[in-house]
């Protein structure tokens, strides 16, 4: 008996349906559809709103960030162009100060050497005139210093 009930059981399972078409079919596609127009205006419509506004402010901020790099790469090779200005600038700056100090070095040293030639050459004039004016002194007295030294060397008058 017992094989018997199962066997009954499991003949009642393989022969009921598992949907009923009746009216309560209707009445679930009613709620069904109901559902679906309050949750597509109170859920789906503001959820998809928001995924574009993300989707914009995401795209948005990827356009501001590219603009605001090539601006940076502008800026950069403005800044390189600005610096290397300057730094050439500079450097003809240093080289026009540096060649005016030459020249004023070569100046001042060529005022210096026209000064020593100068003072060398009064020096030879004064020891000229001070060894002419000797000579003219001792010629006066070449006869005296001559009886003078002869008298020393022979132990004479002469």
């Amino acid at each position: 008996m017992r094989g018997e009930f199962l066997l009954a059981d499991s003949d009642l399972l393989l022969a009921a349906p598992v949907v009923d078409i009746d009216g309560t079919l209707f009445v679930q596609l009613g709620i069904f559809l109901a559902l679906v127009v309050i949750l597509n205006g109170l859920l789906f419509k503001p959820w998809l709103a928001t995924q574009a506004r993300r989707a914009e402010a995401i795209e948005g901020a990827a356009r501001k960030a590219t603009d605001l790099e090539q601006q940076a790469d502008g800026l950069v090779k403005d800044y390189d162009s600005r610096l290397a200005a300057a730094r050439e600038q500079a450097a003809d700056l240093r080289g026009a100060a540096r060649r005016e100090e030459e020249a004023a070095q070569a100046k001042t040293l060529a005022a210096a050497r026209d000064e020593a030639a100068a003072q060398a050459a009064a020096m030879r004039t004064r020891l000229a005139e001070q060894a002419e004016a000797a000579r003219g002194e001792l010629s006066g007295k070449i006869d005296e210093l001559a009886q003078t030294i002869a008298t020393k060397l022979l132990g004479r008058s002469a």
